[in-house]
């Protein structure tokens, strides 16, 4: 049941009260455990149930502020008196504590929850159930969250034209279609990962994405990903190593993300704390050439590693660290000794020798294009 700020319950499913009541019925009381309510006997009603779940969701609920105390005017006709002296100060109160944002117990045997929404508006939601799966708790967390979204209200409208830019993305519209509901024309792509310890959670990424200056982060798992306004300057992060893409616009943003990942494997592998990609901003000789041409000269050079994404990638991370097995292992999370073999099946593939630099020229050149 999902209840409003005011107690009431605003929207339910799943079993109805009576069923609550026959439940409590067949499991009887548990007796046991941490939170177990005694005394409401086996075979609870479902309004005993009920009323116990209203309970336990006002635990979870936002207290209000007690409301300052108003002095009264003075009287008018009222004869001005000596002061008195100051009346001692007060005893402060011990402060409120904070309500928690979820909280369990047990009535007869039907398993209670509620879960605070978080939205800071005082909405819960409450489950009541038979039996307790280890999967329950994780399930019913993800049902707030979703929750906090349809019951939050938008604070501004940079979220709802963010929400509406999801969903025309999530229907097939094309990027550069939904990025100016984003509020750029130019992005940058960031791939970032913590430098030890575990995987970051969602407060510590939430952290990153402020101070990078963008809302729009993507919690995967084996990486961070954040888009970030072209016009910002990403900076170093205490703690994070970082991949920066150069600015492009949204029909570029895939393009971008490898960049990224790319600089974000060179990072690793030099131990620097960010890279960008391009930094050095200078225009080069392939930059002479036709665009169409360029590509296609690189499709034709590297034909014979296309079925071979995992060399094609071993062999620029190789190339773009000067031919050094150690950091080209780190970079990719793999052994040297994993590096050595895709290198040599790269040269044989390709009937070439790598140590020759005028190869490694060319293939750089195609694998630039690529």
């Amino acid at each position: 049941m999902l209840f409003g700020p005011d107690g009431t319950e605003i929207a339910g499913a799943g079993r109805g009260a009576g069923a609550v009541g026959a439940m409590g019925a067949e499991t009887g009381s548990t007796g046991a455990g941490t939170g177990t309510r005694a005394g409401r006997g086996a075979g609870a009603s479902g309004a005993v149930v009920r009323d116990a779940l209203a309970e336990l969701v006002r635990v979870v609920r936002p207290r209000p502020l007690p409301p300052r105390p108003l002095r009264p005017p003075p009287h008018p006709l009222r004869r001005p008196f000596p002061p008195l002296p100051p009346p001692l100060p007060p005893r402060k109160a011990p402060p409120a504590r904070p309500a928690p944002t979820s909280a369990t117990d047990t009535v007869s045997g039907i398993h209670l929850a509620a879960y605070a929404l978080g939205t800071g508006q005082g909405f819960v939601l409450g489950v009541a159930a038979p039996q307790r799966a280890p999967g329950d708790h994780t399930i019913a967390s993800v049902a707030a969250v979703l929750l906090s979204l349809l019951t939050g209200e938008h604070q501004s409208r940079t979220g709802a034209d963010r929400s509406s830019a999801l969903v025309r993305l999530l229907l097939g519209a094309p990027p550069e279609d939904v990025a100016s509901l984003l509020g750029g024309d130019r992005w940058l792509v960031v791939h970032a990962l913590p430098d030890a310890g575990p995987a970051p959670d969602p407060v510590a990424i939430s952290a990153l994405g402020a101070a990078l200056g963008s809302a729009l982060i993507d919690l995967a798992p084996e990486v961070v990903r954040v888009l970030v306004p072209g016009d910002r300057e990403p900076a170093p992060q205490p703690g994070w190593t970082l991949g920066v893409s150069a600015p492009v616009g949204p029909e570029d943003w895939s393009a971008a993300d490898k960049q990224a990942a790319r600089a974000l494997a060179r990072a690793r592998a030099t131990r620097a704390p960010l890279v960008r990609h391009g930094a050095s901003g200078r225009a080069g000789l392939a930059d002479l050439l036709p665009r169409d041409a360029a590509e296609e000269h690189a499709r034709t050079l590297l034909a014979p590693l296309a079925a071979h994404p995992a060399l094609v990638e071993t062999l620029r991370t190789w190339l773009s660290l000067h031919g050094s097995w150690d950091r080209t292992a780190v970079a990719l999370a793999v052994h040297r000794n994993t590096v050595r073999q895709r290198i040599a099946r790269c040269a044989a593939l390709l009937e070439t020798d790598l140590d020759d630099p005028d190869v490694r020229m060319e293939l750089w050149f195609g694998l630039r294009r690529m």
